[in-house]
């Protein structure tokens, strides 16, 4: 117990920890096959990182032999760009390990500083940025040996400057995303920033015929400031270094520093304040008004009464709550404007496959309610194992609450297509449909039974808090790019006929042996359920 008092025994208690942790978690199937997706991860980030610096050694090498180092800053702040937005874009859809917990036990701030910077160089943005760096790097030393003196501290002051303010970044957006309000805000701005730059090209490539008017031309000022900033910093040492001016290096890398430093002393402010125990989430609640005694009734739907009427409510509600799902509704119009791309763009001379490839990115998008529909549910799943509703019930008011959403969608992306292209023909209409009776029926049949299998608690109304598990991901993503590709194949059929009536016969043959697959599993689900009770309570009750 005595080493567990120094920094060095604290850090090894933590990677014990979480080394028993992954250990004892194999003992399920369930996370022996998220270790195996989380592998193939690994595998892919490997490659990406391997062949981007593979890619740019190449290049740094060319630029150095040809004396034009200056180019080196468009490199840099790509990375750059790619360090410090990539964390942020996955934190809104993947689930964080929470480290604050660690602040329980009695860790020295030294250690939990170590830990959270550790923590974040384990990431996928800095690995592939370590991975790039480490290619230019070589790339320099492989053209200019005698250049490699400068370029490594260069480049390591870079990474530094990269991973800590990286680090700062997230932790305070944490901080503010543990406000409700903040949050929200916080989302919706990210949301209209992500849609912003999507449609910048398009409507470059609609409304750009004027060449006086857009030609690209760097001002001065932009230009003045990424000189003063890290990338363009950065590049500016190793073009003077190879110049022999060797004392405006030395100015590039001490400005590198000092920005490094400044980032070191974010980081610093937010986990001090962490480590003292300052917790917005936790702070003081305005009193709420009392409830009203009167109870509300529930919703008169046609068709759809007792218990499946009331659960297709809750459903409703609890998907009208969420900013994230509220937001998906109108993602698909936004990627058939991308898709556009102006007058040369592909659906303008393709416009009859509009609404079939939005349709198939509106079904791909409800990919994390559909393949765990339980997860929002939490503690609540105790209610449905003692109710006396069948769980065929349950999953059947589920599914349709999720055909609601799709036919909102899809109806919100038909109106886009008819103002932004023409309206769709009976053609493009019958083969949409068919391929959805086809298509949703796989989904919402194997969605159900991975929702049994491989559970996961979830938030809809939190940024990051609404991914599935590892294996989840990796199921549906096959079958939803298997249901793709088979309509994709009955289309080409169907092209080669100059028929698209041809591929909507396929899709309709292909939707009867889906349909009954639906309901057969569908009648058999309280069987499964009463096997998979116990891991379902176990996994969909942890805080």
């Amino acid at each position: 117990m005595a080493g567990l008092n120094t920094a060095d025994g604290q850090l090894r208690a933590v990677a014990l920890l979480r080394a028993r942790l992954l250990i004892n978690s194999l003992r399920s199937v369930r996370h022996r096959v998220n270790l195996v997706s989380r592998a193939i991860g690994v595998i892919l980030v490997l490659a990406a990182g391997i062949g981007g610096g593979f890619a740019l050694a190449v290049l740094t090498w060319e630029v150095t032999k040809s004396g034009r180092l200056e180019w080196l800053a468009l490199v840099f702040w790509a990375i750059f760009l790619f360090w410090q937005l990539f964390p942020i874009m996955a934190s809104a859809f993947n689930e964080n390990l929470d480290l604050s917990g660690l602040l329980r036990f009695p860790l020295t701030y030294s250690t939990y500083f170590l830990v959270r910077l550790i923590y974040g160089t384990l990431d996928i943005a800095t690995a592939l940025g370590l991975c790039w760096l480490l290619g230019i790097f070589t790339g320099i030393f492989a053209a200019a040996p005698r250049l490699s003196l400068w370029a490594a501290p260069s480049i390591s002051l870079f990474a530094l400057f990269n991973i800590l303010l990286s680090r700062a970044v997230f932790v305070w957006i944490e901080h503010w995303l543990s406000r409700r309000r903040s949050r929200e805000i916080i989302g919706v701005l990210f949301f209209l920033v992500v849609i912003g730059f999507q449609l910048v090209g398009p409507l470059l490539g609609r409304y750009g015929e004027s060449r006086s008017r857009l030609q690209l031309h760097v001002p001065a000022a932009l230009l003045f400031l990424q000189q003063r900033l890290p990338p363009g910093l950065t590049s500016a040492a190793l073009t003077n270094a190879s110049l022999k001016r060797y004392s405006d290096t030395a100015i590039s890398l001490l400005l590198v520093g000092i920005f490094g430093a400044a980032a070191f002393l974010l980081l610093h402010l937010q986990l001090r304040d962490q480590y003292r125990g300052q917790n917005p989430s936790e702070g003081k609640k305005r009193a709420e008004p009392v409830a009203s005694t009167a109870v509300s009734r529930g919703w008169s739907l046609p068709g759809i009464r007792g218990p499946l009427a009331a659960l297709y409510e809750k459903e409703i509600r609890y998907f009208s709550r969420s900013g994230p799902l509220l937001f998906t509704l109108i993602m698909p119009l936004v990627v058939v404007l991308v898709v556009w791309g102006g007058r040369k763009g592909f659906l303008t001379h393709q416009a009859g496959f509009a609404l079939p490839i939005g349709a198939a990115y509106c079904l791909l998008l409800l990919t994390n309610i559909v393949y765990n529909s339980f997860g929002a549910d939490g503690g609540g799943i105790q209610f449905f194992l003692t109710s006396p509703v069948s769980f065929r019930k349950i999953a059947g008011a589920k599914n349709l609450a999720h055909l609601t959403i799709l036919v909102v969608d899809v109806s919100i992306l038909w109106l886009g297509i008819r103002v932004v292209y023409q309206p769709p023909g009976i053609e493009a209409i019958a083969l949409t449909f068919a391929w959805f009776l086809f298509a949703l029926p796989l989904n919402l049949a194997i969605g159900n039974l991975l929702s049994l299998y491989s559970p996961k608690r979830i938030d809809y109304a939190t940024f990051g808090r609404q991914r599935p598990a590892e294996s989840t991901i990796l199921l549906s993503l096959l079958v939803q790019m298997g249901s793709i590709a088979i309509g994709a194949v009955a289309i080409f059929i169907s092209r080669a006929y100059s028929n698209l009536w041809i591929a909507t016969l396929i899709m309709l043959v292909l939707a009867v042996p889906a349909l009954a697959g639906y309901f057969i599993l569908l009648w058999q689900l309280d069987r499964i359920v009463m096997r998979r009770r116990e891991v379902l309570a176990t996994e969909l009750c942890k805080t």
